[in-house]
């Protein structure tokens, strides 16, 4: 019956027309209860991600399109942080009898079914939404569940459209500088991969102000074989002495794609643990969960742009120039190291999560990863004290990995600070 809805909504969307002042929507008894919904959809996304394999940046555009659309379903007009957002779409006009929940979840759905890479997840992702909708939907009438379901769809449409001009097929056709000589950054094992993503920086951002975060040039020596003064020594140093702890807490953040959700999924779904545990109004959790995925979308862009403009090399390739059998912990990925990409979406999600749910305590299980994924990659829970602690050990994880130099993760940490004050 709702796919049938959802199927007549998609004929008769309407054209996205101005609206300067929608209503302010009063969360339904229905909303109040719904946070676990929102909680299901958004953890089956991260489940998606890492099944098919969806890189961390394109995963960070998804959650992100996903949640704005969420989002904007769900706001108030007077919402504070659409005074923050760029290139927000002219929105639908809103009836008081639409349940915002049901159309965020509406919204939402469509857009992941729309936007998803991997065709066939698609069919399969729509037969979920439609049993997601029919549950969020128990208690309205058959008019108002129609009408909160089209102007989700309606809502979709305009970010569906916002995909299309965001530049991310434009990024696809650029190449990494072609820059050589010590310290700059050259393919590594174990698959000698040409760079990744070097156009991601060229994306629009979903926040006005996020692309002003930049950093200033890393540490340089001058020497050919330590080029970043002894900074790949310590990695080597750290590498030697791992103990099983720190091992441990690589192999927990690694968030590598296929493993898990990837980073952005991580830290999605412990916003969602966040809000669920501390009872969170659904519509509260989706502005929580928006406000942090476009944040982390727009950090990912800025880290990669200041990736591809220093171009800094890995501490495998300075450290075989002097032992060619040397090897990290992790796996290298495929683009500079300079700075680490870990570090500053990681803090950019703290902060953002902070300012919602204050110092919480919590256990992570190693989310995005299944009991059996868990047992095979050897990742036990882990818990902190705060967001902001667990941002502290996602970071070092990767100097524990041997795929950062110690500078790359301070600075890291930097510009992820930078990028979230940016969308207060």
């Amino acid at each position: 019956m709702l796919k049938k809805l959802i199927s007549v909504c998609l004929l008769l969307s309407p054209v996205v027309v101005a609206s300067p002042a929608h209503a302010s929507l009063q969360p339904r008894a229905s909303s109040l209860a719904s946070n676990g919904l929102v909680a299901e959809f958004l953890s089956e996304l991260t489940v998606r991600v890492s099944r098919d394999r969806v890189a961390p940046t394109k995963a960070s555009r998804l959650y992100a399109n996903v949640a704005y659309a969420m989002f904007l379903a769900s706001a108030p007009s007077d919402d504070l942080l659409f005074e923050k957002l760029g290139n927000v779409p002219e929105l639908p006009a809103r009836a008081e009898s639409i349940d915002p929940v049901v159309a965020a979840l509406a919204a939402g759905t469509s857009v992941a079914r729309n936007i998803f890479l991997v065709a066939a997840a698609r069919t399969t992702f729509g037969e979920f939404r439609d049993r997601i909708l029919r549950s969020a939907a128990t208690s309205l009438s058959a008019v108002d569940e129609y009408e909160s379901v089209r102007y989700g769809i309606s809502i979709a449409d305009a970010v569906v459209a916002r995909t299309k001009t965001d530049g991310f097929e434009e990024s696809k056709k650029i190449m990494a500088p072609d820059v050589k000589g010590p310290g700059i950054w050259v393919p590594t094992q174990p698959g000698y991969q040409p760079a990744i993503d070097p156009g991601w920086a060229t994306l629009t951002t979903f926040f006005n102000d996020t692309k002003k975060c930049t950093l200033p040039d890393p540490p340089t020596s001058g020497n050919s074989s330590s080029p970043f003064q002894g900074a790949a020594e310590e990695v080597a140093t750290v590498a030697k002495n791992l103990t099983e702890e720190q091992k441990s807490i690589a192999r927990f953040w690694d968030d590598s794609r296929g493993r898990t959700g990837t980073p952005a999924g991580h830290w999605l779904e412990i916003a969602l643990a966040a809000g669920i545990e501390k009872n969170t109004d659904a519509v509260k959790l989706i502005r929580a969960v928006a406000h942090m995925s476009m944040a982390v979308s727009d950090s990912f862009m800025v880290n990669f742009g200041e990736k591809y403009k220093h171009m800094v090399e890995r501490p495998i390739t300075v450290l075989q120039r002097s032992d060619a059998q040397w090897s990290s912990y992790l796996p290298t990925p495929a683009f500079p190291e300079y700075p680490s990409g870990h570090s500053t979406i990681s803090k950019t999600a703290a902060v953002v999560l902070t300012s919602y749910f204050g110092e919480w305590k919590f256990t992570d299980p190693g989310y995005g990863l299944t009991q059996e994924s868990r047992s095979k990659f050897e990742v036990t829970p882990r818990t902190f004290n705060s967001f902001d602690e667990a941002a502290k050990e996602a970071s070092i994880s990767r100097l524990y990995g041997g795929i950062h130099f110690t500078f790359g993760l301070t600075s890291g940490v930097t510009l992820g600070a930078c990028v979230a004050s940016k969308t207060f």
